[in-house]
This record gives C-alpha cells, structure tokens and sequence, in this order.
C-alpha cells in the first residue's frame, strides 16, 4: 500500500485535492474532518473548553491563535487522536493499492513518517488571504493563523509532489491525475 499525505497550509486547497483523490477511485481520509467529530464530542469540547477558560470555538481560535504555548497544549491533545484515527485507517484499507489523507498540520506534528509519499498544495497567500476572508475572518486572524503553520517553502522543500492550486480547478485536477499516473508506475 502506498500511503499518500496531502498537506500544505491553511486555504492553499488541501480539500479539493483530497476529494480529486476519492473521485478518482482512492480511499481517502481527512485530519480536519477527524477534529471536527471530536469538536461534536460534548465531553470532549467541555473538557477542552475548561482547560483554555473558554466558552465557544471562536473564543478558543482566538486564544490558540495569539498564544503559542497554548496552541502547543491543544495539539499534544488532538495530535495523539489524529494519529490513531489515521492508523486505523491504514489497518482498514490495507489491501488497498494506494491511500491518501489530508493532514494540514503533518510536518508539524511530525507524522510524515507515516506516510510513504508527500504531496504538497501551494496557493499564494494573496488567495489564501482572499479564501480565508470569504469565509468570514479578519484579514488579522487570517495572517495569524496563516503564520501559525510551517511556512509554504519549507513544506514544498520536503515534498515528493507539489500541486500548484493557485489556477483554474481543471489545472489543479490534471495535476493530480499526474501525481497517481506516476505513483501507479
């Protein structure tokens, strides 16, 4: 099996790559949606609301988010989860030729070496600025957010591929065609 990780930072099209993948015949997974279902875990969010003195998600980002030391704290919380749910998942799929999963954060926390190939996603931080305030943030908390990641270049330097996501979504789709064709080879 081949196990593909999908990374890159916030709003550079990590999603969207993910799901070329699944509509291209492979078993997928994504970190974000393994989060997501802890963050529906009411035990889970009163816990973590408790822990940051907090009492609703934006409140929570926002501190994450201008503090380091707390946003360290969150991930030696999630990061452990992430990783079994992503090694479940391998058990799953074993007998399948090929895998892929998004990891937003996978140098970050140090789970490339789970996977036997990386593929990077880039998009200008002129889109990823753009992305993240159609989706509601400040031009401020998008930056901080944006900074709070491995800077683009460096993950680009560690990557097997790298899917340029920065025009059209039929480039974008080629581009990963490309990256199955050679990793069926």
């Amino acid at each position: 099996m081949i196990k593909i990780a999908i990374t890159g930072n916030i709003a550079t099209g990590k999603s969207l790559v993910l799901g070329f993948f699944k509509e291209l015949g492979i078993e997928t997974l994504s970190a974000d949606e393994i989060v997501d279902k802890l963050y529906s875990n009411k035990e889970f969010v009163k816990k973590i609301f408790e822990k940051f003195k907090c009492s609703s998600k934006n409140e929570l980002a926002s501190i994450i988010f201008s503090h380091e030391r707390k946003r360290k704290e969150l991930e030696k919380i999630i990061h452990p989860i992430v990783k079994r749910a992503i090694k479940n998942f391998f058990e799953r799929n074993k007998r399948k030729v090929i895998v892929a999963v998004e990891v937003p954060l996978l140098f970050e926390a140090g789970m490339q070496d789970m996977f036997d190939k990386v593929v990077v996603v880039y998009a200008t931080k002129k889109q990823q600025l753009e992305r993240l305030t159609a989706k509601g943030l400040s031009k401020e908390a998008a930056l901080k957010r944006i900074k709070s990641q491995i800077p683009i270049e460096e993950k680009i330097k560690k990557a097997d591929f790298v899917i340029d996501n920065s025009k059209s979504i039929d480039n974008t789709f080629e581009q990963v065609m490309l990256v199955l064709r050679k990793l069926e080879d």
